[in-house]
């Protein structure tokens, strides 16, 4: 008679290779999806790591941005015309640098935690490598989320006061979400290739800032609009910057228009960083 220790014992995962190098879908996420309290728990290891259980961590956290938030403040409003007493223009810089970080902070802790092995655990384990991506998005939204916290007493203090807009922030949440995981994914099976990726990563999405609509209006760029429209995250931050502050002209893009196209963006690239990595997956231990 068999123990029931033998009987309960769970099936081995194992990865049949195909034609397109992608696993069985529905195993794959099956097995993914038995990781997600290790992804939680990597996550609350990887807050502690930041300093974030020290009063100085948390307080830095919300700092650091705003410090960005001042910096870019003095030279895009104050140069281009505006006044130490704009603080409508400060909460609207300081809100989308918060939206912008948490999108960027999936990008760059992403990438990198493929080659980083996390620790060793990739080599010495048979656990899906996408659960380490998704533990460091999992990191950047528990951030973003006192920062919100941290964000309402500037909200308040600049008048920006209450809109319909804003109920759509916890949508607008999951799609930068999407999106900064899909191309972490993407960028971490770079990475394992080419490892200067990790480097490189930061001075590009610094440069994507610049051109999205983060620190400066989304307003000051609708004789070009259609120039503007290529970056995909125009609309992206065009509807945070309304869903923070109410919509800047009523001639402009609309939040639902907005919210469109920054849903088809986000719908496409969680597909391709999702087929990239999946299909790749099977290289990384060898490679690192």
């Amino acid at each position: 008679m068999e123990s029931s220790a033998e009987t309960e014992a769970p099936a081995l995962y194992t990865r049949r290779s195909t034609r397109t190098g992608l696993p069985p879908m529905r195993n794959y996420l099956a097995n993914a999806w038995r990781y997600r309290t290790f992804a939680l728990y990597w996550s609350k290891a990887d807050v502690k790591a930041r300093n974030f259980d020290t009063f100085f961590g948390r307080v830095w956290h919300v700092i650091n941005p705003f410090l960005f938030g001042l910096i870019y403040f003095v030279f895009v409003g104050i140069i281009g015309g505006g006044g130490f007493d704009d603080t409508e223009r400060l909460a609207l810089i300081v809100g989308n640098l918060y939206a912008w970080l948490f999108f960027s902070t999936i990008v760059t802790t992403g990438a990198s935690a493929i080659q980083s092995g996390a620790g060793g655990i990739l080599t010495q384990s048979s656990i899906p490598r996408m659960v380490l991506p998704m533990a460091s998005a999992i990191t950047a939204a528990n951030l973003f989320f006192r920062s919100l916290l941290a964000y309402v007493p500037l909200h308040v203090l600049a008048g920006r006061g209450l809109h319909m807009e804003m109920l759509w922030i916890p949508y607008l949440t999951v799609l930068t979400m999407l999106v900064g995981f899909g191309i972490a994914l993407v960028m971490a099976v770079l990475n394992v290739y080419f490892r200067d990726i990790s480097r490189l990563l930061p001075h590009g999405l610094r440069l994507w800032l610049y051109l999205s609509p983060v620190i400066w209006e989304y307003t000051r760029v609708l004789d070009n609009a259609e120039f503007a429209q290529l970056n995909p995250m125009y609309p992206a931050y065009t509807a945070w910057t309304i869903a923070f502050g109410g919509t800047l002209d009523p001639d402009g893009p609309s939040m639902l228009g907005s919210l469109l196209w920054f849903t088809l963006f986000a719908s496409v690239v969680i597909v391709v960083g999702f087929i990239t990595f999946a299909s790749r997956e099977d290289e990384f231990a060898v490679r690192n």
